[in-house]
């Protein structure tokens, strides 16, 4: 039995700058013995197939602000399971897109440098203590997505993806009770890789979640950033 801190999406180098410290004050206050990052460790906007901000950085200089975030996650969290997120296989899937061959690309942990973390394929669910954790992508969006996906699942789900969202929900029968999880981000809604979300109302939730021997959920919110 494990107690999981689990990071939210980071979008590196658009975390932000005290979400490493909140991360590393709520894996201390809870005694946490594992890590799992949920996703989206980086954002790589200069590659997406979105529209882009004029204002953002090429892809060089992207890769290398976002590796120093990357470095900082890692120096506190040295083991971890990561969850490819769709915008960490950006690289991967601009490559398919080109026509080239998996073999040309470098492997997840090796490109940013994180070799002490598993990377866990797109799409794909990890198992602890009973609980599946995914990034979320590939399953039913909209409110409460994760209670939704942990339905489908017939588990305990815990999921990122959806930045406008985090908490736990709970259901139950008369035998089993499960529970699905959004963890949240470690977003700055301010930063120009967010550009598109300035047209919505609804803005990220900043925060961490902590699973407990596979039967406990928690979501722990962050201050709101000063503005």
């Amino acid at each position: 039995m494990a107690r999981v801190l689990v990071i939210g999406d980071t979008h590196c180098p658009a975390m932000r700058n005290d979400y490493v410290d909140f991360l590393k004050d709520i894996h201390k206050a809870w005694a946490c013995d594992r890590v799992v990052h949920i996703g989206d460790l980086v954002d790589w906007q200069a590659i997406s197939y979105h529209e882009k901000s004029p204002s953002c950085s090429n892809a060089f200089l992207e890769f290398e602000q976002a590796m120093v975030q990357v470095q900082q996650l890692y120096k506190a969290f040295p083991k971890a399971d990561w969850m490819i997120g769709n915008h960490d296989a950006l690289s991967e899937r601009q490559a398919v897109s080109a026509g080239l061959p998996p073999q040309v690309l470098r492997s997840y942990t090796d490109m940013w440098q994180v070799p002490g973390w598993k990377a866990h394929a797109r799409f794909s669910k990890f198992k602890l203590d009973g609980v599946i954790y995914s990034h979320g992508d590939a399953g039913k969006g909209g409110m409460m997505a994760a209670l939704k996906q942990a339905r489908d699942n017939f588990r305990s789900t815990v999921i990122g993806h959806f930045h406008a969202e985090a908490g736990v929900w709970f259901g139950a029968n008369e035998e089993f009770r499960y529970f699905g999880m959004n963890a949240g981000t470690g977003v700055d809604s301010k930063n120009a890789a967010m550009n598109y979300g300035k047209k919505y109302p609804r803005k990220p939730v900043n925060g961490c979640g902590v699973v407990i021997d596979g039967t406990t959920a928690v979501f722990e919110p962050m201050k709101l950033a000063s503005r």
